[in-house]
């Protein structure tokens, strides 16, 4: 069984990983029109995990394993309600009052549901080393 410690560090370097190619895959496919809805989802979502990292990275505790193993379950069960949200959208295309387009909301629900799987993985798989 792993310690708090050592989860915590790797899921801050997963976290650090996946935002950073998320920023940059998010950057290259926010340019062209097509893609734009998709990239701009991603590099923001890649934002956030990033910044999410670095926050982490500069706190000098780490929360015990049961509270860490708790925080990563409820993470993982919030990961599952972003593809649910994302999957809404790519399915159901709302416009939200005529503010995005058919391919725009598919677009944006297409980026959800990859975020929230990547970090439903990244949380899950940190969760089960932290098993008793």
């Amino acid at each position: 069984m792993a310690s708090a410690k050592s989860v915590t560090g790797t899921v801050v370097h997963r976290l650090t990983r996946w935002g950073a190619a998320s920023v940059l895959v998010g950057s290259a496919l926010a340019l062209p029109r097509r893609t734009r809805a998709f990239g701009l989802q991603t590099l923001m979502w890649g934002a956030i995990d990033v910044g999410l990292a670095v926050f982490t990275r500069r706190r000098p505790e780490v929360p015990k394993k049961r509270m860490l193993r708790r925080i990563l379950l409820v993470n993982a069960a919030l990961d599952v309600g972003y593809v649910a949200t994302g999957a809404h959208l790519a399915v159901r295309t709302p416009t939200l009052g005529g503010r995005l387009s058919a391919a725009e909301a598919r677009g944006h629900g297409l980026a959800v549901i990859i975020q929230g799987a990547a970090l439903f993985v990244i949380d899950l798989t940190a969760a089960r080393r932290l098993r008793r």
